[in-house]
C-alpha cells in the first residue's frame, strides 16, 4: 500500500514536500515539490479535521492550504503574528513555532510564537472549507513566555501550553461556543531550568506527558480531576543515555502511537559529531507508563528537527525527520523492536520539519 506525508522546511524558500512510502517494497520517493510563499517556510505543519487543509506555523504567519490531492496543495491564506505588536515587525526575531488545529467546532486553529514578544498565543476562525478566516483572540500567558508545544485534552475542553522560556506548564479553559481560552493556571517545571517543550495527553485525560528540552528527560503528570490542572508525580524518564554532557542534548517531541498503547519520545545533539536519540515506552491501560523499552541513537544529530511522526492509522509505521543533512526515514515498530526500513535525502535549504500523514 502506498502512503503520502507532507513536510516542511525551517528555512526560505518555502515549500511543502510531498513524499510517497511503499510499505510493500519499503521504499521513499519524493512525488512533489509544491512552491508556496518565498518568506513562508513551514517548520511545524498540521492537517485539519478532514485533512483537507494545511495549517502552518510560517517564519511572521500563520498559514493554511487547501489540500486538493495529496500532489495537489493550494495556498489559501496567511495572517501575521498577532499579540505583541513587535512580534509580526521583521526587525524582531520572534517566528511562528507552533500550530494545533481543534477537531471539535468550531474548529478553531491555534498557533504559538517563539523567542522574543511571544507572550500571547493566537487563535484563528476558519470559512466553510477550513482556511484560516481571521485572528479572533490574542490569549495572555507572560512577557517572558515562549510556548512551543501545545495540546487538548480529549473533550478540547482544556488545553495544555509547555513553556520554554517561561519554564512553566499552562492550563486554559476552551469555551465550546467560541473556541475562545480562560486562564485556568501555570505550574512551574518539574525542576528549575527544565524547560518543558512539548506535551502529549492519554485519551484518558489522566496522565500528560511532558517534555524537558534542557533536562533531557520525559516527566509524568497526571490531572487533578477538580481543578483540572496537572500534577507532577515525580516520575521521570532519560531522554539521553546517562554520562552524557546534557548540554550538548536538546530534547525534542513526544507522541503517542495510533493506538495509544506506545509512547515515542526524541532527543537532538547540539552537534554534527554526535546523534541525536530516539525512545518508546509502553503505556497501561489509563496512561501510565509501564516501562520504557528502549533509547537508541538516530543516524544524524537530528538539527532542528529529529521529529517522530507515529502514523494515525497503525502502530507499525512512524516518519522520522531531520535537517541536519535533509532527510526523511520510515521505521518499522514491531514486537516492540524498532527498525529503520526506508530514507529519503532531500537537500533543499532547511527541509526536515514535521512529517504528516495524509494517508
Amino acid at each position: 500500500m502506498l502512503h503520502h506525508l507532507m513536510i516542511g522546511t525551517w528555512t526560505p524558500p518555502g515549500a511543502i514536500f510531498t513524499v510517497e512510502f511503499d510499505d510493500e517494497s519499503l521504499s521513499l520517493r519524493l512525488i512533489k515539490k509544491t512552491t508556496i510563499p518565498h518568506d513562508e517556510p513551514i517548520s511545524w505543519m498540521t492537517f485539519d479535521h478532514t485533512k483537507k487543509n494545511i495549517y502552518g506555523a510560517s517564519m511572521k504567519k500563520f498559514s493554511s492550504y487547501n489540500v486538493v490531492s495529496s500532489s495537489e496543495i493550494v495556498h489559501h491564506a496567511s495572517h501575521p503574528i498577532g499579540g505583541h505588536p513587535q512580534a509580526s515587525s521583521s526587525d524582531s526575531n520572534t517566528r511562528a513555532i507552533f500550530v494545533l488545529a481543534a477537531k471539535e467546532a468550531p474548529f478553531n486553529v491555534y498557533g504559538n510564537p517563539f523567542y522574543k514578544y511571544a507572550g500571547y498565543g493566537n487563535v484563528f476562525s476558519v470559512n466553510e472549507s477550513g482556511g484560516l478566516e481571521s485572528n479572533i483572540q490574542n490569549y495572555e500567558y507572560s512577557p517572558d513566555s515562549a510556548i512551543h508545544g501545545m495540546v487538548f485534552d480529549a473533550s478540547e475542553t482544556y488545553l495544555y501550553s509547555a513553556d520554554m522560556w517561561g519554564d512553566k506548564i499552562w492550563t486554559h479553559k476552551k469555551d465550546s461556543e467560541t473556541g475562545h481560552l480562560t486562564l485556568v493556571g501555570s505550574l512551574s517545571a518539574s525542576s528549575t531550568g527544565d524547560h518543558p517543550r512539548w506535551v502529549e495527553i492519554h485519551p484518558s485525560g489522566m496522565y500528560l506527558y511532558v517534555l524537558m528540552e534542557a533536562g533531557n528527560n520525559l516527566a509524568v503528570y497526571v490531572i487533578d480531576e477538580r481543578t483540572h490542572m496537572p500534577v507532577f508525580t515525580h516520575m521521570t524518564y532519560p531522554l539521553v543515555p546517562p554520562g552524557l554532557n546534557p548540554k550538548m542534548y536538546r530534547a525534542d517531541v513526544v507522541f503517542l502511537s495510533h493506538s495509544c498503547r506506545y509512547l515515542f519520545a526524541t532527543s537532538r545533539a547540539n552537534s554534527f559529531d554526535l546523534t541525536g536519540y530516539i525512545s518508546a515506552f509502553k503505556i497501561g491501560p489509563v496512561g501510565n507508563i509501564e516501562r520504557q523499552l528502549f533509547l537508541q541513537p538516530t543516524p544524524t544529530s537530528g538539527g532542528h528537527s529529529n521529529a517522530i511522526s507515529p502514523s494515525d492509522f497503525s502502530d507499525e509505521w512512524l516518519a522520522l525527520t531531520d535537517d541536519h543533512k535533509g532527510g526523511v526515514e520510515i521505521y518499522r515498530f514491531r514486537e516492540e523492536f524498532l527498525a529503520r526500513v526506508a530514507r529519503l535525502d532531500i537537500p533543499d535549504p532547511g527541509f526536515g520539519m514535521n512529517a504528516i500523514w495524509y494517508d
